[in-house]
């Protein structure tokens, strides 16, 4: 689904904080009191010095596998993520190859300040970072609010975001060679082409960043912010999610307060009618009653026929019941099961593999010796090597006829 963003943003430059046009790329003068708002609702630019940025690779393609593994991931960084209603975490695919996919997981682990404005007035929040297009394959370094900030692509896209702080000429070049080194042992980012200064031409930083990374080193200005590349991030800080609930509520209890005075209004116009309405009422029941006698014989003969077979069912023949059984039969470590099939309550068919065939054995035994599977007669089939693996196959057979 396609985000629709507003057309002005709160976001930061070299100098600050100000409120810019999206579509016509202006900015709108801010007072000395900076209490300003634009004509409509805006896009708040999260700053990049309040996110931690953290790229890596998951084993899979599936959303929800990925969003479990970037959680864990963000746990192993140390971050304990402050709890709230709001959601101060998300990542997007940066590139996909083969089973594998490349990710960059953003979190927001402290509180920030929305400025002099409402927060409830926003009414989206996305990393500021992701405004810009990257230039393919370049570490882009440009400044937020005096503050330096290095951003690494791979290809098209940003895989990773670093604040600076105000550091030298020197220390920059040096933060962001030791960067390379990392994401590129990381397999990160691919090969990076140059680096590129979002800003006014500065001799020194232009030697060291030359120096210590060996690219070519251009300056330009800074391109148009752009919500084309923000699509897909999805944040909403606590303090902005509490101070919509609270605004919710109010709205709620002014509108309960309405609907009991309209309640009271209407017992009073109902007084009036009390003995008619009554009347009414019983005559309506006793019409329900009769109309709905039928079926109310038909619910009631199929309950009876529910309780006189829930002794015949048998709890230990389904098939979640079955598989937890299995489940609880495989090893710590060097086994998987690949296909699990129940066909007609009556057979299991089961298909895994194993590190080696003392694993698939052991297995295959204690499938055999299990008590909670005695019902079923399991096939003399042998464990055979596929590849680096053994392809284990068993088919469990119901012992007693039906």
């Amino acid at each position: 689904m396609t985000q629709t963003f507003p057309d002005w943003a709160y976001l930061s430059d070299e100098s600050g904080r100000h409120w810019y046009h999206l579509s016509k790329g202006t900015k709108l003068p801010r007072d000395g009191d900076g209490k300003e708002r634009p004509p409509q609702k805006a896009l708040f630019a999260i700053p990049s010095r309040d996110l931690i940025s953290h790229p890596h690779w998951v084993s899979s393609k599936d959303d929800a596998i990925i969003a479990q593994v970037v959680a864990v991931e963000t746990e192993k960084l140390g971050m304990r993520l402050t709890p709230g209603p709001g959601r101060i975490s998300d990542w997007k695919p940066v590139k996909y190859n083969g089973t594998r996919t490349l990710v960059q997981s953003v979190a927001i682990p402290w509180d920030f300040e929305t400025g002099e404005t409402k927060a409830t007035e926003f009414i989206d929040f996305i990393p500021q970072y992701s405004l810009y297009p990257p230039p393919a394959d370049t570490v882009a370094l440009w400044k937020e609010d005096g503050e330096w900030i290095a951003g690494y692509a791979n290809g098209n896209r940003w895989a990773h975001i670093q604040a600076l702080g105000e550091l030298s000429a020197g220390e920059i070049a040096s933060e962001i060679k030791l960067t390379l080194i990392e994401l590129s042992a990381k397999e990160i980012i691919d090969e990076t082409r140059e680096v590129v200064v979002w800003g006014g031409y500065d001799v020194a930083l232009h030697q060291s960043l030359q120096e210590q990374t060996g690219f070519e080193v251009r300056f330009e200005p800074k391109p148009l912010a752009t919500t084309t590349a923000s699509e897909g991030w999805n944040f909403e800080p606590h303090e902005v999610s509490r101070a919509r609930i609270h605004q919710s509520r109010k709205k709620r209890g002014a509108w309960i307060g309405v609907a009991v005075l309209f309640a009271v209004f209407l017992i009073a116009a109902a007084a009036v009618f009390h003995l008619w309405t009554l009347q009414k009422t019983n005559e309506n029941l006793r019409r329900r009653i009769a109309d709905n006698r039928p079926a109310a014989e038909v619910i009631e003969k199929a309950m009876t026929h529910w309780d006189t077979l829930s002794p015949a069912i048998e709890p230990r023949r389904s098939p979640l019941e079955l598989f937890h059984q299995i489940s609880r039969l495989l090893p710590p470590k060097g086994f998987r099961v690949t296909s699990y099939e129940v066909q007609d309550h009556r057979i299991i068919s089961l298909t895994g593999e194993a590190s080696n065939m003392g694993t698939a054995l052991k297995f295959k035994g204690d499938l055999e010796e299990n008590s909670a599977l005695s019902d079923y007669e399991w096939e003399e089939r042998q464990p055979r090597q596929k590849g680096d693996l053994i392809e284990f196959n068993a088919i469990g057979k119901y012992r007693f006829a039906e």
